[in-house]
């Protein structure tokens, strides 16, 4: 069994086969991963003009690399240069400059389950996932 260091993420795995990578289509989402962007923003009592989801990729896990998915400022990541998707309701996706080279042509979504609920990142760039599904390993 592998040791997954200090993993603290949940994901859904998924079922489909890996696609090429389009560069024409940077980063999408799914019309569930924007209302819930939009849904989480407001829970906490902010605004989607002022706030967005923030992905980052960290060095983590047994296969090398993980998401941290969490709220961010708009101001901040502008002056960090960070890249930022705004989506039709407003809401917007904040990719950490130096990960998105990692997430390029990935799609964003949200799954319900029986047994969890959570974003999900469908990524083309992921060469092999660890067992758990927490962290990866790219291209």
């Amino acid at each position: 069994m592998s040791d997954c260091g200090d993993v603290k993420k949940v994901f859904v795995p998924t079922d489909t086969a890996p696609r090429a990578v389009d560069p024409s289509i940077p980063f999408t989402a799914t019309p569930i991963a924007i209302e819930k962007i939009k849904h989480f923003i407001e829970a906490d009592k902010k605004s989607i003009d002022t706030h967005g989801l923030k992905i980052r990729v960290v060095n983590d896990g047994c296969s090398g690399k993980s998401y941290d998915i969490s709220l961010g400022l708009l101001s901040d990541a502008a002056a960090a240069g960070d890249k930022c998707f705004v989506f039709d309701n407003g809401a917007t996706v904040i990719i950490e400059k130096l990960s998105y080279l990692f997430v390029i042509g990935s799609e964003l979504d949200y799954v319900e389950t029986l047994l969890m609920s959570g974003f999900q990142i469908n990524n083309p760039n992921v060469k092999k996932q660890c067992s758990c599904g927490s962290s990866f390993s790219v291209k």
